[in-house]
């Protein structure tokens, strides 16, 4: 009923005084136009864009349509600009996060490299023993194993600080991608709303002098522009979330298996020292019972010379008395008593000299098995004792190492890191400024 009666209007104003020219009747022309999917903006009638020919009085209708399309397309960039606006959120908590973790990660490659240093001074430490010692040596195989493996999670954890810094930089293009577009969509809102309140009065020189733009796109590239763009970033966030969640897994997993080959090492260590430690007392009391026995050998040896001294002595004074007694004269030299009883005493004088002089000869061979086998424990116990010293210090040294405080805890808690992310990128573009 109103668009009849303005029409009426129209004609009435218009009269015979002026000829506007024919307007466009392409309808392929104005049905080209983009449909609007915020509003669902009303097409118009294809009666009402056949006749638009010689009748002019469809201009305010025209008119007024242009006012719709421009409401509409103010509502539509808003709520496209909304959409990046939260992109940019989400991008900026990602990037928070994907840093938090990447301080973590290199935190944890510092750490294995100075642990890779420990592990290689304990390996030289071990080195410096003898052959014989180290050729089946549990302990410098488990050193060896320790030092492999964190020499291949110290390369691990290269390679993925690496992937963790091409994903920092995707996601840190996109955001600016994100931000341009953003503040883009606010200039075209501001001009779009500017074209809405600008008062048809406004003479034409007080107009700011436009400058023609031949680089126009098409709506559907726009609005193609737009959805890659919030697919690309919510892809970007998809991948590195999925990344993180993989290396917090692969940084627990390299964790608790040095964990495990260190308590190995540890172990083997320990036991290395337990067993070095119950060979070298046992070295001691053998060393202290050689040497009693060293010490009781020497006092048979000085009471058996003693005896043999005493023996010969009195051998010689029973050999002495003898030689007197068979210088008596004549009849007088007989086996009387005296001459068997002498006799007799030196015949068993000579019996036991010569009896204690074997058991002299095995003593002092005994006492020399005694000062070699002494001499073998001393050296023995000299190398006990610096191989237990070695791996006391390598214990040390391995227990000197102390991993900082992880931080993987901290990074698992996500949401309070949304929270605190999503307040520092509650306004994106006020990062631009």
């Amino acid at each position: 009923m109103w668009q009849h009666c303005a029409r009426k209007e129209d004609q009435r104003r218009a009269g015979d005084r002026f000829t506007l020219p024919v307007l466009s009747t392409n309808k392929t022309l104005l049905m080209s136009r983009p449909q609007l999917q915020g509003n669902k903006v009303l097409k118009l009638d294809d009666e009402i864009i056949c006749s638009l020919g010689d009748d002019i009085s469809q201009i305010p209708s025209a008119t007024r349509s242009t006012m719709r399309y421009l409401s509409s397309r103010h509502v539509e960039v808003s709520q496209w600009q909304a959409h990046i606006s939260e992109s940019i959120s989400r991008v900026d908590r990602e990037i928070m996060v994907v840093e938090l973790l990447k301080n973590t990660a290199e935190c944890c490659l510092q750490e294995r490299h100075l642990y890779s240093q420990l592990m290689s001074d304990c390996v030289t430490l071990n080195k410096t023993l003898s052959t014989a010692v180290t050729a089946q040596d549990r302990v410098l195989t488990e050193l060896r194993k320790e030092e492999q493996l964190t020499n291949e999670i110290r390369d691990v954890l290269q390679k993925q600080i690496c992937m963790l810094c091409n994903k920092l930089s995707s996601l840190t293009d996109i955001r600016t991608q994100l931000l341009a577009d953003f503040q883009d969509k606010g200039e075209a809102i501001k001009l779009t709303t500017k074209c809405m309140t600008q008062e048809l009065s406004t003479p034409s020189t007080q107009l700011p002098a436009g400058q023609y733009k031949p680089d126009h796109v098409s709506y559907d590239k726009w609005l193609s522009r737009c959805r890659d763009l919030r697919l690309t970033a919510d892809k970007l966030i998809k991948d590195s979330s999925t990344f993180r969640g993989n290396l917090r897994f692969t940084l627990a997993n390299l964790k608790n298996a040095q964990g495990r080959q260190r308590r190995s090492t540890d172990d083997s260590l320990r036991k290395k020292i337990n067993e070095l430690s119950r060979i070298q007392d046992m070295m001691i009391w053998e060393r202290k019972q050689i040497k009693d026995e060293v010490s009781d050998l020497t006092k048979d040896i000085q009471k058996l010379t003693i005896q043999i001294r005493s023996c010969d002595s009195k051998l010689h004074q029973a050999t002495h008395r003898l030689d007197i007694l068979n210088q008596r004269p004549r009849f007088e030299l007989c086996l009387d008593q005296p001459h068997m009883s002498l006799t007799l005493e030196k015949n068993d004088l000579a019996k036991m000299a010569a009896g204690l002089r074997p058991i002299l000869k095995r003593s002092h061979h005994d006492l020399e098995l005694a000062h070699r086998r002494l001499m073998i424990l001393e050296d023995n116990l000299a190398k006990n004792a610096h191989v237990l010293e070695v791996q006391r210090k390598c214990q040390n040294l391995h227990h000197s190492f102390l991993p900082a405080l992880d931080t993987a805890v901290i990074l698992a808690n996500k949401s309070e890191l949304l929270t605190s992310a999503g307040q520092a990128a509650a306004q994106p573009h006020s990062r631009a400024q």
